[in-house]
This record gives C-alpha cells, sequence and structure tokens, in this order.
C-alpha cells in the first residue's frame, strides 16, 4: 500500500512540474504604454514585452504596477498567457 501511496504522489508531482514553464521568467514594474498595433507593454525596466494574441486590453492601463511571467526566447520577451 505504501509503494501506491509513494507512487501516487511521484505521479502526481511529475504532472504538476510539467505544467510549469521550464524557462519562464518573473519581472514587476509600472507600465509605462501599450501598443496594441504592436501587441507589446513597455514597462517601466525600459524593456518592451511581446502579448499573446487573445491579451485582454482592457484589464490594464499606463500607470499600474503588474508582475509579468515571461519566456525569453529568440531575444524576444513573450508574455504567458496564464
Amino acid at each position: 500500500m505504501t509503494r501506491k501511496i509513494l507512487a501516487f504522489f511521484a505521479t502526481s508531482f511529475l504532472t504538476v512540474a510539467m505544467t510549469i514553464p521550464s524557462m519562464a521568467e518573473e519581472v514587476d514594474g509600472t507600465i509605462e504604454s501599450i501598443d496594441r498595433e504592436r501587441a507589446q507593454l513597455k514597462l517601466s525596466d525600459g524593456l518592451t514585452y511581446d502579448l499573446p494574441d487573445h491579451f485582454d486590453y482592457e484589464a490594464v492601463r499606463p500607470g499600474m504596477s503588474v508582475v509579468l511571467i515571461f519566456d525569453e526566447a529568440d531575444k524576444l520577451r513573450l508574455v504567458d498567457a496564464g
């Protein structure tokens, strides 16, 4: 019985671990500008972050403090849609 419980927890852990983005990073800052045409967001750190296609622009505005989770691939900072 103990082996079955251990196997269950190991399987659960691996399942959850596989859903976490592999190289995701986190950054916080204040939104300086939002470019809907290019689907980009510029934060107070001076960096621009690319937004997903189905991003809700009504939920954010310049001057808001935010925390972004993103993947950096091919020198692009792609915001994760969570």
